[in-house]
């Protein structure tokens, strides 16, 4: 068996596994999530769902990411007096 591994730098939350509003359990695998979950082009947020490692998900922006079978990432520079906390705060 092997292991394919994506490690992530996010500046935004981590939540619960199993999230629910007043209408009970949310889908994050309904059409409306999957451009955060997929990274689909021109979205600046992420939501990563990992039932394997904690079970956990977290959402906000993603400021890089490098596959196992990859050669990883340089040096990531974060400036985080840019970061919009409310921005983000808002989005979720």
């Amino acid at each position: 068996m092997g292991v394919n591994r994506t490690d992530y730098i996010v500046y935004g939350w981590k939540l619960p596994y199993e999230l629910k509003d007043k209408n009970g359990k949310i889908d994050l695998w309904a059409d409306k999530f999957l451009p955060y979950i997929e990274g689909h082009k021109g979205v600046e947020y992420t939501l990563i769902s990992d039932g394997i490692c904690g079970e956990y998900n977290v959402f906000g922006k993603l400021l890089n990411h490098a596959e196992s079978d990859g050669d990883g990432w340089g040096f990531t520079n974060l400036n985080l007096a840019k970061m919009d906390a409310e921005e983000l705060k808002i989005k979720i």
